[in-house]
């Protein structure tokens, strides 16, 4: 596979792309030369797959850093906005890299192994963080390794995902920790192949989530494998497992329901991790010594006080706004949609996240927007949309 450049990033193409196409999926964007599943054929399938048994998403948009070397930990320590140095080994938590004016210029899951650290991100990031944190380094005992080009990453969704990667697995192969960004090594059988993998539970969509960092030389056989067992018991009556495929669209609806905001999607460059309303106590911790962009971080925390932050609105009528369209209120400007969608869980109704300035956005605070339909009206209202669901 041949790679291809963005900038500073390589981007490798995807082993699972030709597997993808015939099973007749559609695409998606994702910044100019990764495509990701829209969906493969049935989106509301797909969505029901991960709110009532487990959906298997492929994720080229993510790639890896590998940290090694004794200083690892405190190196990180002193520029992620987190606790890093407090990361026992099989524990992880999420993180913001900041620029000295205390802006985001990147998010991660910082996942702590014996042996090594790993930063997962956005694959568009990869380059330029791996540039950035390089920057940093003196004498410090760090490597870093850009994991691209060997690692694919697949997630796991839905109340059933647990279980059927215990059933996937060799005897005592994967030790599953219920823990919220809790991350091991472990072996999945497939393809008649022991296949290593590296697991941490995440929640994006309101439901168990375990994101699994696979060999990139084994992604198809660990992929096909997973199918067939699904072809296998989906079927059978009272399955437990109901696995299916899924792709961005049904992903993209529950993460809405869940709250959850997305780097590039919901917040960018220009935003401050206060701003992040409802993100911000899983991304910063308030206690922890210097790093890059504390300053404008522990002003902003003492005051409580920022121009704009995250929310959620509720919009009347049947129709969604578009991500940019303007909250208007008073004969003014004074927030943006960054992502909407129809609700399954709430009967349909329109929800989203949005931008919304501090003063204005409180719960039920109301504004003007426009849909495909015409004027309607978005009420702020308490996040998450849904609530989670068997998640420690």
């Amino acid at each position: 596979m041949a790679p291809k450049t963005a900038g500073e990033n390589v981007i490798v193409e995807n082993p699972l792309q030709k597997t993808h196409e015939q099973a007749e999926a559609t695409f998606l964007p994702y910044g100019p030369l990764i495509q990701i599943v829209e969906s493969f054929g049935q989106p509301e399938i797909e969505y029901a797959a991960i709110r009532k048994g487990a959906g298997l998403m492929d994720c080229p948009h993510r790639s890896v850093l590998e940290l090694t070397g004794k200083d690892r930990l405190s190196f990180l320590n002193n520029l992620l906005t987190n606790d890093i140095k407090s990361l026992a080994p099989g524990c992880g938590c999420y993180a913001l890299l900041l620029n000295t004016k205390g802006r985001i210029t990147a998010d991660m899951y910082v996942l702590n192994l014996p042996d090594r650290t790993l930063l997962e991100l956005d694959a568009r990031l990869i380059g330029q963080t791996c540039a950035f944190l390089n920057q940093y380094l003196f004498a410090e005992d760090v490597q870093i390794k850009d994991c691209s080009a060997v690692i694919r990453r697949f997630s796991l969704c839905g109340p059933a995902g647990a279980a059927l990667l215990v059933r996937l697995a060799p005897p005592g192969g994967l030790a599953l920790s219920e823990g919220l960004y809790t991350v091991g090594n472990g072996l999945l059988a497939a393809g008649g192949k022991t296949i290593p993998v590296t697991a941490f539970k995440n929640n994006l969509c309101g439901e168990p989530q375990w994101d699994l960092i696979v060999p990139a030389d084994a992604a198809v056989v660990l992929w096909d494998g997973l199918m067939e067992h699904a072809a296998r018991v989906n079927d059978r009556p009272g399955s437990e497992f109901n696995l299916r495929a899924v792709g961005w669209s049904a992903f993209n609806i529950a993460r809405i329901e869940a709250g959850t905001p997305l780097f590039g999607i919901d917040f960018s460059e220009q935003t401050l991790p206060l701003e992040l309303a409802h993100w911000y106590a899983r991304s910063v911790h308030p206690r922890k010594g210097c790093y890059l962009g504390q300053e404008v971080v522990a002003r902003m925390h003492v005051r409580n006080q920022s121009a704009r932050r995250i929310v959620g609105i509720k919009i009347r009528g049947d129709a969604v706004p578009l991500a940019g369209a303007e909250l208007r209120a008073d004969d003014k400007t004074v927030g943006m949609v960054t992502s909407s969608c129809m609700s399954p869980l709430l009967g349909n109704v329109p929800v989203g996240l949005a931008y919304v300035e501090s003063s204005r956005g409180g719960i039920g605070a109301e504004f003007d927007v426009y849909t495909s339909r015409g004027k309607a009206t978005a009420g702020v209202a308490e996040l998450p949309f849904v609530p989670a669901q068997g998640i420690a």
